[in-house]
């Protein structure tokens, strides 16, 4: 089923910082097939790393934790845009770490049942976000200390426009992740940035 979904970028464009990459990424609305979500969420870590060539964020808990996901220790996954540190499983309780690559992307997803809160600890990056009762994802800016509530049906998607951090405690009733349904995905091909970390 192909889903149409345009984009939100007021919360963006309203720092003078970001409003330039606001406006360009505003040209890429809406997102409605697998191609313009790659696109869209490519382009928005190619403009942040042209406005910020600097890190925007600290990441030394990050690089911790990305070596344990590439160690491949117990409680890890790895993924296409870097890896989950689980940290507590205790159906249907779950707190994990989102490690992802700078230049990486996660899919544009929802769940089912499954309720989770995020939190950003280190790094910077975009979300896309759709709030309750209204139609447009919301595009704002992911920095330390930001928090998102997201309930069952909420479609939402995290961009690492540098290495990201992301702590995620949810309630998962259906096992950890069995509810989650990709809308669109990230491309194979859509390479990592080089990486500050380590």
């Amino acid at each position: 089923m192909k889903r149409n979904f345009d984009l939100d970028h007021a919360k963006l464009a309203a720092d003078p910082r970001f409003a330039e990459i606001a406006q360009k990424l505003h040209s890429l609305s809406p997102i409605n097939s697998n191609g313009s979500f790659n696109r869209y969420c490519r382009e928005a870590c190619r403009l942040w790393a042209s406005k910020f060539p600097d890190r925007f964020g600290g990441t030394e808990e990050f690089v911790k934790l990305l070596d344990r996901v590439e160690q491949a220790n117990e409680g890890v996954i790895r993924t296409g845009w870097g890896g989950v540190v689980i940290t507590l499983h205790e159906h249907p309780r779950v707190e994990k770490f989102l490690v992802v690559h700078k230049g990486k992307y996660l899919a544009l997803e929802m769940h089912e049942q499954k309720d989770e809160r995020l939190e950003i600890r280190e790094g910077a990056g975009l979300i896309l976000w759709r709030p309750p009762n209204e139609r447009s994802l919301t595009v704002e800016v992911l920095r330390p200390g930001a928090e998102f509530h997201f309930q069952p049906g909420m479609e939402h998607c995290i961009i690492g426009a540098e290495d990201l951090l992301v702590f995620e405690r949810s309630i998962d009733p259906k096992g950890m992740d069995q509810d989650l349904i990709f809308i669109y995905e990230p491309n194979a091909i859509a390479s990592p940035l080089p990486s500050h970390a380590g």
